[in-house]
């Protein structure tokens, strides 16, 4: 029997049979290049064939690829190096569009880099990592259709994809067709798109489906519940099981914030650890008993008596104003907003894939730098404020994410003081109308009108303060659009303050303020609260002393209305990185004194 050549079905043959250490300078029979180095090669002794290592994965032509079985394809390599083709291709992450001369890739969409097959007859390219990992022609036991095979279909159409709307021109992804039913979509799609899902954003499932479109049904008006944009009932998305009138781009849905990962097809509901617990005791119509506090709370309508600046809600830490709706403690001055006192024990909330549960007081350790703990305090995974009232934590394992109860109440869309349309809780960020920056927050609000966008850090501040120099409530302003030379003067910084700006004022006496200036940087720290530094007490004070302390660390006046102070120090800070270099300089300190004072007991 005649010997075969390797190299002419070499996917079939042992590899290491014909490799061997080269004793001369050979040519390559695939890439046409000689080598200009003594390296192991791949040798056929039969045909007298030699080939670089990484070069003998590759044939110098291919017939019948499945992207182009009308003519063969010949391996082109456009520039010259010893061992041209590597060991392992890493896929080429660069998309780009179809050029004229070389094409790109007709397979994956990528740019072709400096090895790839090409058709001089019809301009056909495509990379050489997609000639040995061709896409399979058929694909089988789909989830989320009717027929049970799908057949490639490689040729790019500007046309949207069936399962997820998406035009299949666009990515990388390989198209498949069912052609008895007119059904054509990505391969992922068809693949990895589940067909019943639960996100946090509705409280009933949902399930994919191919079209909403219906003659009995009005389809009209479908925005997406994640992005806010039209959804096209012509294609697939994700609707609500029950027949809300709610649906979800098929892309938004299963976004890896937003879903869970688990398919819901055949699980039944009642393995769904659902339910509302209540935090709190009914004693009678207007008496509770709070988990969170050991005495009984009784409720007060409007124009309570307990409003004064100075009384805070302990789960929102937001002062206690005329309007508000409490319950009060008959024995101290434990004080919370009806809505906080009510609040429940777990909620699915739209920033998050999980369920939240409500923790009383902050519980894990709050890591501010390397190495350097805080107990007692958290910072908000929303507006990433630092604050110590109740928050909303992910018990999944590995997650960390946590919410102050302020963002956590946010319903999912409303009208925002500062803005005339609606804003969505969005996932997606810009610059934020306030401060001008993308770095605000995590989370934004935006305006889908407008395309704009409001950090959460500057949209949750409170809309009412006090100043303690007024005896009337301070009201946020939004700045006064339209004004080019409106000026402010500040009462506490006494320095120039911009209409366009938002500040705090008094419409009865004109008192004017900046933000923070009224407010300080730590907006939701609770006065006379006790944290733990490294297991170090460290106290949260009410900054009213005249004149204001130095700050033991920067020596810097604390101009904040709430200051960190250190009890055996007797010394105040007014941030926390401050008070932590002020703790390690003492550390320090006091490490050198014994040192010393050893060395004088050791002395002669």
């Amino acid at each position: 029997m005649a010997h075969e050549c390797p190299f002419s079905d070499h996917l079939s043959k042992p590899l290491n049979d014909f490799r061997r250490d080269s004793l001369e300078l050979f040519r390559c029979f695939v890439c046409n290049e000689k080598s200009k180095e003594y390296s192991e090669s791949y040798y056929c002794p039969t045909c007298k064939k030699e080939s670089h290592i990484g070069c003998f994965k590759f044939q110098p032509q291919i017939k019948q690829h499945p992207y182009h079985p009308s003519h063969p394809l010949t391996l082109v390599i456009t520039r010259n190096s010893n061992s041209l083709i590597p060991d392992s291709w890493p896929d080429e992450e660069v998309i780009s569009p179809p050029d004229e001369n070389l094409g790109g890739c007709k397979c994956c969409r990528r740019q072709l880099q400096d090895k790839y097959y090409h058709c001089s007859i019809c301009k056909f390219s495509i990379t050489a990592t997609c000639t040995i990992n061709p896409p399979p022609l058929t694909i089988v036991l789909t989830k989320n259709h009717e027929h049970m095979a799908f057949t490639l279909f490689p040729r790019r159409i500007s046309l949207p994809c069936d399962a997820c709307g998406v035009l299949l021109d666009k990515g990388s992804d390989h198209v498949y067709t069912c052609l008895s039913s007119n059904y054509i979509a990505h391969r992922k799609c068809i693949d990895e798109l589940p067909c019943v899902i639960k996100i946090t954003r509705h409280s009933h499932r949902l399930q994919h489906t191919p079209s909403l479109f219906s003659p009995n049904v009005d389809t009209s008006g479908f925005a997406c519940g994640v992005c806010h944009k039209p959804v096209d009932v012509n294609y697939g998305q994700y609707s609500c099981i029950k027949g809300c009138h709610y649906a979800v781009h098929s892309k938004c849905a299963t976004r890896n914030d937003v879903w869970d990962g688990k398919e819901l097809k055949g699980v039944r509901k009642e393995q769904e650890k659902d339910g509302v617990v209540e935090l709190f005791q009914r004693i009678d119509d207007e008496t509770i008993l709070h988990c969170n506090h050991e005495h009984y709370l009784k409720y007060s309508g409007e124009n309570n008596d307990v409003c004064d600046g100075n009384k805070y809600c302990q789960a929102c830490l937001l002062l206690i104003v005329d309007s508000d709706s409490l319950y009060s403690c008959m024995k101290c001055n434990f004080i919370l907003h009806e809505a906080c006192a009510l609040l429940p024990r777990k909620i699915a909330h739209p920033l998050h894939k999980h369920p939240l549960t409500l923790l009383p007081f902050p519980t894990n350790l709050y890591l501010i730098q390397f190495k350097v703990f805080v107990e007692g305090m958290f910072k908000c995974s929303g507006c990433h404020q630092r604050g110590c009232g109740f928050m909303y934590q992910c018990t999944e394992k590995g997650c960390s994410f946590q919410l102050d109860v302020r963002c956590a109440s946010l319903p999912e869309s409303f009208i925002h003081g500062s803005h005339g349309h609606p804003l969505f809780l969005s996932l997606t960020k810009g610059k934020c109308m306030r401060c001008d920056t993308n770095q605000c927050s995590p989370f934004y609000l935006e305006c889908v009108e407008c395309t704009l966008f409001l950090g959460l850090k500057c949209g949750m501040l409170p809309s009412v303060a006090y100043y303690k120099f007024d005896k009337h409530p301070l009201t946020l302003c939004y700045g006064e659009k339209g004004t080019t030379s409106g000026q402010y003067w500040c009462e506490l910084c006494e320095s120039k303050l911009h209409s366009s700006e938002w500040f705090y004022t008094c419409d009865i006496c004109g008192v004017t303020l900046h933000v923070t200036c009224l407010l300080g940087k730590e907006v939701y720290m609770k006065p006379n609260h006790t944290i733990n530094i490294n297991d170090e007490k460290v106290n949260i004070v009410r900054n009213n002393g005249n004149p204001r302390p130095f700050c033991g660390k920067c020596n810097g006046r604390c101009v904040d209305t709430l200051v960190l102070f250190k009890e055996d120090l007797r010394k105040y800070c007014c941030t926390l990185p401050c008070m932590q270099k002020l703790m390690d300089r003492e550390k320090q300190e006091n490490k050198n004194k014994g040192e010393e004072k050893t060395m004088d007991q050791n002395r002669p």
